[in-house]
């Protein structure tokens, strides 16, 4: 009933167009922190569900697994249906009691079979303790940093066979449970381990960070708070660190509450940015969208203008010229930023408390890594490509942006972008969830069927595969086009050289995805549904060291 009441209060504050109602404005009060811990206490509950679907499945799993056995084809189908109800996670395995992985999906990760595990410090204790298990992050053999969800797995007889698990990404969990609570509103939301350890923000650049070794953490306020933070189940505080955008240091007012179940301890900490003025509340009110008659044409010119002047200037004037927020290089919206190849940032005048760190794996809010797709367009020798990302000129506001970025030497590169606030800046979990899930689809199906069988079924326009903008497409990594249901007389062909009307590579960018694992591009391309080109989220994924699998979401044509 509590939580209720408090959804309750939050949503009057935000028919209001404030965080808080009429009367809570000002200075933290009571009502203020109530709501905060309502906001809290929503997330909790939300993440322990979220855990609870996990551990469902995995448990079915551990049934089936009981009398079928822990090695085997029926093995490898039930691990691949439950994944794929949860399409944003890695992997899913069978560990024996001795350590050893008999099972592994989907397919990529087929060579772990046989692996023996026994030496990691979380497979021992699945092993000893023999419950069901929500591990701490870690680095996994398949290379990424995750978590391991596990339950056990007992004969007929209740003979102690091994466990199953399912492993993922803290961000990618979590940001399912907290999206919905706190989108649209101006509560900032990160949640740490118990050990220090960052494992989702809203400021994406902060997870993987420890509260406690981060040389960005050390001040003795910061270190004051965090210790409360996870020595204590629940409470309030307040510290100073930098805002939303980079920009300057604000006064934070926190509440936090525990979330975590099976060893998991999560502290939620809800956030609330105050100004520099009396910390009066911030105006959440959706901004009126800003538009823009720059010019793809204009942005090319500025970018060459920037680099030329680096190259005539050298590094360090130009980058002071770039960093200057008043300075020549700043037209409108367009400003310059600049990264090393390795994806440090080196200039980024209006977010300058991110010169410095390294953005490679930094995704927007589609998830789509935009600095990994820049670093790579860079090394080509230049280009542009779409992201979500922050408007200065626009209060901040996420909107879809054009950017075109070219090298300066072997070392760095600048960049600018057009905002394009008249599209839709995002798809919810489950739009995105579905695409994953049918890309995913039709991965397990080609590695089940082989390349013949699986692309004629993709190439079919009365099949499954091809359903009208929600189709299949194929290529070898060599750019060979191998399905495109709805235009098959490029079957054959190879595209590395094409590129949609402003200067994306679209299949460059894909294919450089999919090999480091898959994930999401944004591309213009025809719509079967409309026959005219549209902006098109896509995800795509490896089928094996040949070719890849993906497939899209439309949004509106630019």
């Amino acid at each position: 009933m509590k939580a209720e009441i408090f959804s309750i209060l939050v949503f009057l504050c935000l028919v209001a167009g404030f965080v808080v109602v009429a009367g809570c404005t000002g200075p933290a009060g009571d009502t203020q922190i109530a709501q905060m811990k309502g906001v809290a206490t929503q997330l909790t509950v939300s993440i322990d569900a979220g855990l609870e679907d996990l551990k469902a499945g995995i448990r079915n799993n551990s049934r089936t697994l009981s009398t079928a056995g822990l090695a085997g084809g029926e093995a490898e189908k039930i691990l691949a249906e439950n994944l794929l109800r949860h399409p944003w996670a890695f992997s899913s395995l069978v560990i024996s009691k001795e350590g050893v992985v008999m099972t592994a999906v989907p397919e990529n990760y087929a060579d772990m079979v046989g692996m023996d595990l026994s030496w990691q410090p979380q497979v021992q204790k699945a092993n000893t303790d023999q419950v069901s298990i929500v591990s701490g992050v870690f680095l996994m053999a398949e290379g990424f940093t995750g978590i391991s969800q596990s339950y056990p797995v007992f004969s007929p007889s209740w003979e102690y066979l091994g466990y199953t698990d399912i492993t993922y990404a803290p961000d990618a969990f979590l940001g399912r449970q907290i999206r919905p609570v706190t989108d649209g509103t101006a509560y900032d939301v990160w949640v740490t381990q118990t050990d220090g350890t960052v494992i989702y923000d809203t400021t994406k650049e902060e997870i993987g960070k420890n509260l406690f070794s981060d040389p960005s953490y050390a001040d003795p306020a910061l270190q004051a708070i965090f210790t409360r933070i996870v020595k204590e189940p629940s409470g309030s505080g307040k510290y100073t660190f930098r805002d939303r955008e980079w920009n300057r240091n604000v006064t934070k007012t926190a509440v936090w509450d525990t979330a975590g179940i099976d060893g998991a301890v999560w502290r939620v900490v809800v956030t609330l940015a105050g100004s520099e003025e009396g910390e009066k509340i911030a105006d959440v009110t959706t901004p009126v969208a800003g538009t823009t008659d720059a010019s793809y044409a204009n942005l090319t010119g500025f970018v060459q203008e920037a680099a030329a002047y680096a190259k005539e200037h050298g590094k360090e004037a130009s980058l002071k010229a770039f960093n200057d927020p008043n300075g020549a290089f700043i037209d409108g919206e367009l400003y310059v930023f600049a990264y090393e190849m390795d994806g440090t940032v080196i200039a980024l005048p209006y977010q300058q408390g991110l010169l410095g760190t390294v953005r490679t794996g930094i995704s927007d809010s589609n998830g789509v890594e935009f600095i990994d797709g820049m670093v790579d367009v860079a090394r080509e020798g230049g280009g542009s490509l779409y992201y979500i990302y922050p408007n200065p000129k626009d209060n901040y506001r996420e909107e879809f942006k054009l950017s075109y970025v070219i090298p300066v030497n072997d070392e760095w590169f600048v960049g600018s972008g057009i905002y394009l606030p008249e599209l839709p800046a995002g798809f919810n979990d489950t739009e995105q969830d579905e695409l994953v899930k049918r890309v995913k689809h039709a991965r397990d199906y080609a590695q089940a069927n082989g390349a013949d069988k699986s692309l004629a079924d993709f190439n079919d326009l009365n099949g499954d595969f091809a359903d009208g903008s929600r189709y299949i497409f194929a290529y070898g990594y060599n750019g060979t086009t191998l399905s495109l249901p709805f235009q098959p007389e490029l079957i054959g062909s190879n595209r590395l050289d094409f590129s949609d009307a402003y200067g994306v590579k679209i299949l460059n960018w894909e294919i450089s995805t999919a090999q480091r694992g898959g994930g999401f591009v944004y591309v213009q391309y025809l719509n079967p549904d409309t026959g005219a080109a549209g902006l098109k989220l896509c995800y795509v994924t490896p089928v094996n060291d040949k070719w890849f699998v993906g497939s899209g979401i439309y949004t509106e044509s630019l």
